[in-house]
């Protein structure tokens, strides 16, 4: 289509018109009033990509071509990296899983619950599994009208969150579909990532969190062979588990707790449903 839509100019035409502005912008607006009342528009990336064939002495589409592919860099989600000094290779004998807690709305009784755990089964490694923060009032859903704002509500969730910190100053958390609200309502909103501010700079404004650190997932060695962590599966847990070739543990399934398996002759790979850590919602 960029083709076709390309050639209802002339070679000249198309060197008039970006040889009179350096915008791409304004160069688009003289191209959809040469257009008149046709049923598509000239775009400033069309003027972009057409500035590579026409700008130079030579018309060359095939060198154009290469030059836009040249600039589409592949970038892999990175953690936000912490001073967790996490090794993936290293074999784990003791993992504590905190499940979503949705914070302000976490369990009255979760830290202390957390401590007695950790004091019993003294762990050697804290994945957190997202959600820890709630943004009720952001929500893309309906929020209640009777609870906090939304800036009342952070204040509060921050301030479980620091006792969460001083209980477990270093842990793995993965990225979940609450704990990304502002970046969520950011990209709805057509808002940059780089306006935004990172977990970290959202939860300890005043410093701290260092050893805490974001990423989508989780590997960790284990006895039972690798275990995966994640907020979410992607699809049904068991496929997501049989896809990766590994013991798959996840949370967002609030108020299940389930362990199901997947075999085959070659493996048998168990995932997990973790429970949440949090109240009920008031009504």
């Amino acid at each position: 289509m960029r083709g076709q839509l390309m050639r209802l100019f002339t070679e000249t035409q198309h060197r008039e018109i970006l040889g009179e502005t350096s915008c791409n912008v304004t160069a688009a607006d003289i191209y959809n009033l040469l257009m008149g009342d046709m049923p598509c528009s000239v775009t400033r990336q069309n003027v972009k990509y057409w500035r590579k064939i026409f700008g130079g002495a030579k018309t060359n589409m095939a060198k154009a071509d290469r030059a836009l592919k040249e600039d589409r860099k592949f970038i892999p989600p990175t953690p936000l990296q912490g001073d967790t000094k996490f090794d993936p290779m290293h074999m784990y004998e003791s993992i504590l899983v905190i499940p979503d807690q949705h914070a302000p709305y976490q369990h009255k009784d979760a830290v202390a619950f957390l401590a007695e755990v950790a004091r019993s089964f003294t762990p050697d490694l804290i994945v957190n599994l997202g959600d820890e923060l709630d943004y009720h009032a952001m929500s893309f859903h309906d929020s209640d009208p009777n609870l906090d704002s939304a800036g009342v509500e952070l204040e509060k969730g921050k301030a479980w969150l620091a006792k969460l910190a001083e209980l477990f100053p270093t842990q793995l958390v993965c990225d979940s579909n609450h704990g990304s609200m502002h970046y969520r309502k950011a990209k709805a909103h057509g808002l940059p990532v780089q306006l935004l501010r990172t977990y970290r700079e959202i939860i300890f404004p005043e410093g701290g969190g260092d050893g805490w650190t974001w990423a989508e997932s989780w590997t960790v060695q284990t006895p039972a062979g690798p275990v995966m962590f994640k907020h979410q599966a992607s699809g049904t847990i068991l496929v997501d588990a049989a896809h990766n070739r590994c013991n798959l543990m996840v949370g967002h399934n609030h108020g299940n707790f389930s362990v199901e398996y997947s075999s085959s002759p070659a493996a048998l790979l168990p995932s997990s449903l973790h429970p949440s850590s949090r109240n009920p919602r008031p009504a």
